[in-house]
């Protein structure tokens, strides 16, 4: 399946400290660097620029003057540079254990290296065409009634087409030690309800291309010219219909919305599309008694609109499904296509990353732990795991305090957050114990190949629908670079490989240290307590756990953060929604006062180290908040920046860079900036949450 699409089929609640984007190439900044420095790089910077003029430019210029887009990526950032040093080292990691010939048939490193081969084997894809999902094509042109296309609906999913809902596997958010079914609402081809009910000049422009994408994509199935645009205008109008009914980003922030356990005597009565009993059924779910829908409105209004389309529209509407989740599998002729949407319309890039690359996120995403445990092996040291997991325990130290002398939130209250933040866990580095994929099998295709590596995962995740939660589970392999808060676990997962510079290095000074990764799991930290992570108690259940005036404070200074986030222009004529990147703000604020805090408590104990900062001579407070503006520094396509700020829960990185120190009063001790500083926030403005 492709990437859009198999996001969508691995529903959980996370949150993390980047929107990732499609892997990068290593750019020329993460190239740059003729002798190894531990902690800040002087030639990152431009120490012409006043910092209380421009922090950004004063943190980063050097970096930004160096720094070019590559043609295969949206933009380049700190995360991306990291990823594309990881990617290097994952793709030499394939290819080396291929080239020593004493791996073992059958095994997983086999079948990683194996599914890496017939991806970057483009010769076989292009001659095999569309053969691989010819049967399925078949099957869905053969559906002669609703029955039937009900029929099909009950296993889609396993034949990459996610179809008109879903089921996903993970814990109960009303009681986190068991995990249940979640019933899902559609995949649409866009990212997001607003692109189908938006009309502004920019969202039509989208909308057309995605149109014209898709009718190709007909096209180069079969279809007849005219007659695959007529039937891609009626896919596009059933999908708006779709969106019409689904929650909108603001209102999924309430995670009340999206919980509702519902019996399957009551799924038959308020949602008749389906037999539920036979469809859970034939996915290994009839001993199920309960779903929780996460689209109430949606799947109420979906019989009716599917008994007003005529069914060739449905048909219609898989086969496109299928189509676009296929085509990053199949030939270069049908990836090509999708990525004139996805890559050039979406985010501006003018051509595909390698080919190895693409082919890397399949085997990371459903072969993840085979190629981790290589990964893990080779790249990460174990005192990196326990040095950086020392840190992150100093991180929770300081959030503690700064909850203990929280002045707007009462005692009653104030026990239950304290209670929180003592049953946090944080995952460092790799899980204990590694998944095995027995049930891959390798195919004749590179598709099938996939997507048996897709089905098995999934299998694997509904066969836990019922069973306590694994709480030594990860959700995401060690080679991931990223962070993420699971407030069901009431958890913070650090892969091993953001556990690198610039992020974290062992060599480094605290300052650096801190200020980076510091302020990376300061981020996640803080998520337990924004506005979704505070719906859930110490044990990760969702459980009022506040009084009601301390309830109404923090929701008034949570409106604070949005108006003053509203209020950045962050392109010209566009501004960031505040309301849909408040928690991911919330989190930037807090996460750079408890890094700040726990430097301080760091140094108070621990003599500062001597550095060598080629004369800068710059204080521990100013190495801290410099490291923690290269966190988010990057150059971003114009038309990457468009569909960030219309569908991503996160502020641009050149806000998150500078915005949390504006609120931050030690920042301007730091620099001594003052009023009439640009970069200036009057103390009355400056919000703090926690």
């Amino acid at each position: 399946m492709s990437k859009h699409h198999r996001t969508r089929v691995k529903v959980a609640i996370f949150v993390c400290l980047a929107a990732v984007q499609a892997l990068a190439p290593l750019s020329p900044a993460a190239a740059h660097q003729d002798a190894v420095i531990h902690g800040i790089d002087p030639a990152d910077m431009d120490l012409s620029v006043d910092p209380g003029e421009d922090f950004y430019r004063y943190a980063n210029g050097g970096w930004f003057d160096r720094t070019t887009i590559p043609p295969d990526f949206p933009g380049i950032e700190t995360l991306s540079d990291l990823e594309g040093r990881t990617r290097g080292q994952l793709i030499d990691l394939l290819r080396g254990r291929a080239a020593t010939g004493d791996v073992q048939v059958g095994s997983d490193e086999w079948k990683a290296i194996r599914v890496f081969e017939q991806g970057t084997d483009l010769a076989t894809r292009n001659a095999q065409g569309l053969a691989p999902i010819q049967p399925t094509l078949e099957e869905i042109a053969a559906i002669a009634d609703l029955e039937q296309l009900h029929l099909y609906l009950q296993t889609s999913v396993f034949k990459s087409t996610p179809g008109l809902f879903f089921i996903s596997a993970a814990p109960d958010i009303g009681d986190s030690s068991a995990t249940v079914a979640y019933l899902n609402g559609p995949s649409l081809g866009m990212p997001n309800r607003d692109y189908y009910l938006t009309d502004d000049a920019a969202t039509s422009a989208v909308q057309d291309a995605y149109i014209a994408t898709a009718t190709e994509l007909l096209t180069r199935a079969g279809r007849d010219g005219d007659d695959a645009r007529a039937a891609t205008r009626a896919v596009y109008e059933l999908e708006t219909a779709l969106a019409s009914e689904v929650f909108s980003r603001e209102e999924t922030q309430d995670v009340s919305r999206v919980y509702n356990p519902t019996t399957l005597e009551d799924l038959a009565i308020d949602y008749p599309l389906m037999d539920w009993p036979g469809y859970l059924a034939a996915l290994g779910l009839a001993d199920v008694a309960m779903v929780v829908v996460t689209e109430p409105q949606y799947m109420a209004a979906l019989s009716g609109i599917v008994r007003a389309t005529p069914l060739a529209v449905l048909k219609d509407f898989l086969t496109l499904q299928l189509l676009w989740s296929s085509s990053a599998s199949l030939s270069e002729v049908m990836e090509t296509t999708a990525f004139a949407f996805y890559g050039t319309s979406l985010n501006g890039l003018e051509v595909m990353a390698p080919v190895e690359g693409r082919t890397l996120d399949q085997v990371n995403v459903y072969l993840g732990d085979a190629l981790g445990k290589l990964y893990i092996e080779t790249y990460f040291p174990p005192a990196a795991k326990a040095q950086s997991a020392e840190l992150m325990a100093e991180l929770v130290s300081a959030f503690r305090q700064r909850l203990e002398a929280n002045a707007w939130m009462t005692a009653s209250t104030k026990t239950e957050a304290l209670a929180k933040i003592d049953t946090i866990r944080i995952k460092v580095g790799y899980p204990g114990q590694w998944l095995d994929y027995d049930d891959v099998a390798i195919g004749d295709s590179y598709f099938s190949s996939a997507l048996s590596a897709f089905n098995a995962w999934y299998r694997y995740r509904l066969d836990q629908i019922g069973e306590p939660l694994d709480e030594d589970a990860w959700p995401f392999p060690p080679q991931t670079v990223n962070a993420f808060y699971n407030p069901s676990g009431n958890e913070i997962i650090v892969p091993a490989a953001i556990l690198q510079p610039p992020f974290f290095d062992p060599d480094a000074d605290a300052a650096s240290n801190f200020g980076a990764i510091g302020f990376v799991i300061g981020h996640e930290i803080t998520h337990g307590f924004d506005l979704q992570g505070a719906q859930f108690d110490a044990q990760g259940n969702l459980n009022n756990w506040w009084s009601e005036e301390d309830y109404e404070r923090f929701q008034a200074l949570n409106e604070e953060v949005v108006a003053q986030y509203a209020a950045i222009e962050a392109r010209p004529g566009q501004f960031i929604n505040g309301q849909i990147t408040v928690t991911e703000n919330v989190a930037d604020l807090g996460g750079i006062q408890v890094a700040y805090d726990a430097l301080q408590d760091h140094l108070a104990t621990h003599d500062p180290p001597a550095v060598d900062d080629m004369a800068l001579d710059l204080t521990q407070d100013q190495r801290f908040f410099i490291a923690a503006a290269t966190v988010w520094r990057a150059e971003i396509r114009d038309a990457a920046l468009i569909t960030q700020l219309a569908s991503d829960t996160h502020a641009p990185a050149s806000v998150r860079a500078t915005q949390p120190l504006r609120n931050c009063d030690a920042f301007y001790a730091a620099f001594d900036i003052g009023p009439g500083d640009p970069m200036y926030l009057p103390p009355d403005e400056r919000i703090v949450i926690w």
